[in-house]
This record gives structure tokens, sequence and C-alpha cells, in this order.
């Protein structure tokens, strides 16, 4: 047996080690998923996963604009310039903070 065929060879066991390995970590997972929520069984499972926020689309799960909030964002748009090439916005400082209300940590730093 040459050198490569013996490279070869241990490609296919690591391979295997690797594939036993996420096999071995994916059944740990399952059985953590199931003491944890309590669920007794696949469909009941799927259920509780598919009604879960974080496995929701985003569009589905985001908030709307108030009705003010979509006011102050069309004078935000109606205020801006084209000069032929992009928009300008003059007051870009007042964007930025209006914009910082919608920040998933808002925090003034």
């Amino acid at each position: 047996m040459n050198e490569l065929e013996k490279i070869e060879q241990l490609e296919k066991q690591l391979k295997a080690r690797k594939r036993e390995a996420l096999k071995k970590g994916y059944e740990k997972l399952g059985r953590k998923f199931y003491k944890k929520t309590g669920a007794k069984n696949i469909t009941t499972a799927e259920n509780m996963l598919d009604h879960t926020p974080v496995f929701e689309k985003r569009e589905t799960a985001s908030p709307t604009l108030t009705t003010e909030q979509f006011q102050q964002l069309q004078n935000i748009a109606n205020a801006m310039t084209y000069n032929g090439n992009f928009w300008k916005i003059e007051d870009l400082q007042d964007v930025s903070q209006w914009l910082s209300q919608f920040r998933t940590e808002n925090e003034q730093s």
C-alpha cells in the first residue's frame, strides 16, 4: 500500500469518526430538548419548534411602525434631496438619533 492509499484510508476513517461524533452530539441535543420541553412525542416537539419565535421567520415576528413613527419616517424621506447620483440627507444626526430607537440593544452610549 503506497502513501496515497494510506492517506485516503485515513481520510475515510476520519470522516466516519466525524459522522459518529456528530450523530452522538445530535442525540445528546435531542435528549436535552425533550427533557427541557417535556415533549412526549415527535409531533409535540415539532409543534413546539413551529410555534417558537426564535424559529419563526423575521418578517412575521417584526413589529410594525406606529402612526407617529411612520409620519416621522415620511418626514425624513420627504426632506431628502436627490443630486443625480444619490439621495442626500441634510440632518444626518437627527436621522441617526431617530433610527437608534429600533436598535436591538436600545442603549444611549
